[in-house]
């Protein structure tokens, strides 16, 4: 997938002549010209630089074009993302162009360190796996260990040797759950598809439950917890601040400023906007530039209409000197339109008229403190008042307020011409201010609440950004990520010393303007603190860190084919809410597994005491004619297939419990399947199990009758059942979970209990088990159940 973002051919220098160049066979040195639309074929230090706005969104998962210099930086140890003069492999020229010196080719790239990256990353083993690995020790152990006390004891009961040497390899078997692995994949298997409607693709399997064990997701910022959308939040305008947020989708009564304003911003604009069938607002264009079109577009004028009421005869393009762009339109001979939108045009244009008199008009947008060194007035809806310290000051605070909420901001002037002459000098001087535009890529609102769930649940969200440290820091607050201030960026993660960092990570939950490398370390720092790390991303520069994280989560609609490809799920929608979904179906199974296998222990431990301590009870109370073994190799195998095998399918489909999400994570893996108290409680179940099964069988073994053997049988049956439903939940009752909320679960115990009975009525089962008939089994059943 790395290899698609490499560009074949490219424009640069060969003897002095600009001729089509193979990019692979680009040396440093070589100078390469760059234009709109063209693909960036290497690491390069620009030159030129003319309007030249980059797509770095692959590199740092921005998706806001860059703009960029030929001028020397001052500081060296800058984020990729403010490196405003190099231009990088793999990365897209959305306007103007530029000439670069060759400084990394290949492997050299800051791709090329991304591939490096990538191969460095080592897997391990998932929670799951090292449970079930500490699970199979220890069956495998306990099963070698009683085979050969079962085989002993036997032999020193009297047993022919080779019937125990068949016992003791039958209980061997028997202690390891042939069902377990059926039940595991089918649970996962079953996981991964609910998750799949819940918009959550599950890429490798494991990766189902690991989602269950996680502590700490790290998120990426745009489009997984905002909108991925520039949006106009805030106009300021001499008399008046507006808070759009609750007005986007409403009608708008705008003063004489605030019109003139959307005016502008609609009019100084290279953007195109078109409104789709089902009523959305479809933009094609600078991001920046869009945001400012919907908003007008939303509360004011139609594009087309303005446009033809306005005519643009001549513009300034932007530059990242001027950091600003002007274009100028020809004013109405009348007010009168011809356009379905009479009304709207018509307050424009006579509020325009009172402040513009000329033939011409010229409106400028651009950076807020560049625009004011160009200012002499400011328009306030009537009156024109000169630029003073007063304004200024106003203006100027205004303008800080706005960033400082982690706002981009743009101000919007004009000026009357008599002529439609370009010229800079002339026309972007003794400009009337108009007013002030904020916008951001606003939080997604259902964020909120899946972050205050995951706090909730004990996982801690940290979000990591290549946007600008205030932006990070603003968003963070607002969703509720950190209550702090404290903001790391890549330069100070370089400078810390290894104990810094390890302090840092453990406190710090919002970072900006990191690099690959950052995000791999920090990934690597949170596991080495014995966390489960979820990662998501959609970039290129995401890669290595998805790949290295216990859960790698790619986005289906913004991510990159290489982030998919180093990614354990994709979510469809692009959504933060949606990982917390697919969190807690991962508990659910996680939950259901771990319930699984204790239920498989205790019934194996249950078999073994049977099988263990039958030879010592006919010690203690001699009975003529009852064997030393409890159970045959195959009533151990029809155990087996029965309740391990159709009841752990059941237990596979139990639903969530009702507090799945206001608990902990499980603990760390080294903790086991049986943490918690749980193995002390495997442990006396199965002894119980053990207990009553040899009580069933002695007591109609004293009293002679040839069904004890069927008895122990059914009885092991007849438990299991019972602690199958008994464990169905480990904090809510039978009545709270919901008797029926599982049918699965019934319809198997049903074909379990008829099986059983088959197995003790009818001949041609009995005959291959050993069994006899039984009346009272029915009987027993229920209090065996209990």
């Amino acid at each position: 997938a790395l290899k698609k973002l490499a560009v074949p051919d490219c424009t640069g220098y060969r003897d002095g002549r600009l001729i089509a160049v193979p990019a692979q066979q680009l040396v440093p040195g070589d100078v390469v010209m760059l234009e709109a639309g063209n693909v960036v074929p290497a690491d390069v230090r620009l030159l030129q630089s003319a309007a030249l706005r980059m797509q770095e969104a692959a590199l740092t998962g921005e998706s806001e074009a860059v703009e960029k210099t030929a001028a020397a930086l001052d500081r060296p140890d800058l984020a990729i993302g403010d490196r405003r003069n190099m231009a990088f492999m793999g990365t897209h020229v959305v306007y103007g162009r530029g000439t670069g010196l060759v400084v990394a080719t290949g492997m050299q790239t800051e791709l090329g360190k991304i591939a490096t990256l990538l191969q460095a990353v080592q897997h391990d083993l998932t929670p799951l796996q090292k449970r079930l690995d500490q699970v199979g020790k220890l069956l495998a152990g306990i099963g070698t260990a009683v085979a050969v006390l079962i085989m002993v004891v036997g032999i020193i009961a009297g047993e022919a040797w080779q019937d125990m040497v068949l016992t003791a390899i039958s209980v061997a078997v028997a202690v390891i759950p042939e069902g377990l692995p059926a039940v595991v994949t089918f649970t996962l298997a079953l996981g991964a598809q609910r998750m799949l409607s819940r918009k959550a693709l599950v890429r490798k399997l494991p990766a189902v439950e690991t989602l269950g064990s996680v502590t700490v997701i790290c998120s990426d910022k745009t489009g997984t917890l905002t909108e991925n959308r520039m949006t106009v939040t805030t106009l300021d305008v001499a008399n008046q601040q507006i808070d759009l947020i609750d007005l986007t989708d409403q009608p708008l009564s705008p003063t004489p400023t605030v019109q003139v304003l959307l005016a502008g911003s609609m009019l100084c604009n290279d953007a195109t906007i078109q409104s789709l069938p089902d009523g959305t607002l479809q933009v094609q264009g600078d991001p920046t530039e869009g945001a400012l079109l919907t908003a007008a577009t939303r509360l004011a004028f139609q594009q087309e209409s303005l446009q033809r009421a306005l005519p643009r005869v001549a513009e300034l393009p932007f530059d990242s000197e001027r950091k600003r762009m002007t274009t100028i339109h020809q004013m109405p001979a009348s007010q009168a339109t011809d356009t379905p939108d009479d009304a709207t045009l018509m307050a424009l244009l006579a509020v325009l008229g009172t402040v513009v008199t000329t033939p011409y008009v010229s409106f400028t947008k651009g950076a807020v403190d560049g625009l004011l060194e160009q200012t002499t007035h400011v328009w306030d809806g009537s009156t024109l008042h000169p630029l003073d310290d007063v304004l200024t000051a106003r203006i100027a605070n205004a303008n800080d307020q706005l960033a400082r909420n982690g706002m981009r901001v743009l101000g919007v002037a004009l000026r009357p011409l008599m002529s439609a002459e370009a010229d800079i000098a002339t026309v972007e001087h003794n400009l009337v201010f108009v007013g002030l535009v904020g916008m951001i890529d606003p939080p997604r609102p259902e964020v909120r609440a899946a972050v205050q769930t995951c706090q909730q649940a004990g996982i801690r969200p940290v979000m990591i950004t290549g946007d600008h440290p205030l932006t990070a820091q603003v968003i963070a607050r607002d969703l509720g990520i950190t209550t702090s201030d404290r903001v790391l960026t890549g330069a100070e993660l370089n400078r810390m010393d290894a104990a810094a960092f390890r302090a840092a990570v453990q406190e710090v939950s919002v970072y900006a303007r990191v690099s690959p490398e950052h995000k791999l370390r920090i990934v690597k720092q949170l596991q080495q603190q014995q966390h489960v790390v979820a990662m998501t991303g959609d970039g290129v520069n995401d890669a290595p860190a998805l790949k290295q994280a216990n859960i790698g989560v790619a986005m289906g609609i913004t991510g990159t084919d290489v982030s998919k490809e180093a990614a354990d799920m994709v979510l469809r929608d692009d959504n933060f809410t949606t990982i917390v979904a697919a969190v807690e179906e991962g508990r659910v199974i996680y939950d259901n597994l771990r319930r699984f296998i204790a239920f498989v222990v205790a019934g194996n431990i249950g078999k073994i005491a049977v099988m263990l301590l039958w030879p010592v009870v006919l010690m203690l109370f001699p009975v003529t004619g009852v064997a030393a073994i409890a159970l045959l190799p195959l009533h151990l195998l029809w155990l087996n297939l029965m309740t391990d095998g159709l009841l752990g399918l059941g237990m596979g489909v139990e639903p969530a419990e009702h507090r799945v999400m206001q608990r902990p994570p499980p603990p760390p893996a080294s903790g086991g399947f049986f943490s918690g108290g749980l193995g002390w409680q495997v442990l006396w179940i199965g002894a119980i199990i053990g207990v009553l099964a040899i009580s069933a069988g002695l007591w109609y073994a004293m009293q002679g009758l040839p069904q004890w053997q069927t008895m122990i049988v059914t009885v092991l049956t007849s438990m299991q059942i019972g602690q199958a439903l008994a464990t169905r939940s480990q904090t809510e009752s039978l009545v709270q979970i919901g008797v029926l909320s599982n049918r699965l679960m019934w319809w198997l115990i049903g074909a379990i209990v008829s099986l059983q009975i088959a197995a003790v009525t009818l001949p041609p089962f009995r005959a291959i088990l050993d069994l006899h008939p039984c009346p009272a089994l029915i009987g027993e059943l229920p209090y065996c159940w209990a």
